[in-house]
């Protein structure tokens, strides 16, 4: 086992009883999605896959963590929803092979690496969305959070030829300072 899976699996074996908080951002934009399948990437224990499983989409979680699957598959189970989930490091060459092709894609507090990209886009059919909400530079500078996850401002604007920008927005929630982008695959 990584460090890197280690260090997550801890974090959420430890975490108590109480289902993630919904993102804020979600709750707003998830009617921007296109109805039907959707990956979640670096899903953790699952905020957004429970909220999107809750409005209707067939979902897919993955996450380097095994433990914050666990306790999302939990979460599911309770409320009745099926999810599938892989564990997966998005760290390393080819870590979307065997996954189908999606509706959607949603990525939140993660600062996918650019060698991720190509494999993202594969994984989301013609007219897909893409929708991603991470820290932005500010939140480093306001409150120390490693610059190495954070978006400098529009930097994936142009993130892949294949990906058009619908939407891009930057908005301070609860002095988290936020970065939004809306794609869809040509």
């Amino acid at each position: 086992m990584s460090a890197s899976q280690e260090k997550w699996n801890t974090r959420y074996r430890n975490k108590g009883t109480q289902r993630p908080s919904v993102p804020g951002f979600l709750q707003h934009r998830f009617k921007q999605l296109r109805a039907g399948s959707v990956l979640d990437v670096a899903s953790g224990d699952g905020a957004a896959t429970l909220y999107l499983a809750e409005h209707g989409f067939e979902v897919t979680a993955l996450d380097i963590a095994e433990q914050g699957l666990k306790r999302l598959l939990g979460f599911a189970q309770e409320q009745g929803f099926q999810v599938n989930t892989h564990v997966r490091d998005l760290e390393k060459p080819k870590a979307l092979n065997g996954l189908a092709q999606f509706d959607n894609i949603v990525i939140t507090l993660y600062k996918p690496e650019i060698a991720l990209w190509p494999e993202l886009v594969g994984h989301l059919i013609p007219g897909g969305r893409l929708l991603l909400t991470t820290f932005n530079l500010t939140h480093h500078e306001k409150t120390g959070f490693s610059r190495r996850f954070c978006l400098t401002p529009h930097e994936l604007e142009t993130i892949h030829p294949d990906l058009e920008l619908l939407e891009y927005s930057t908005t301070d929630n609860d002095n988290n300072w936020m970065d939004h982008y809306l794609f869809q695959r040509r």
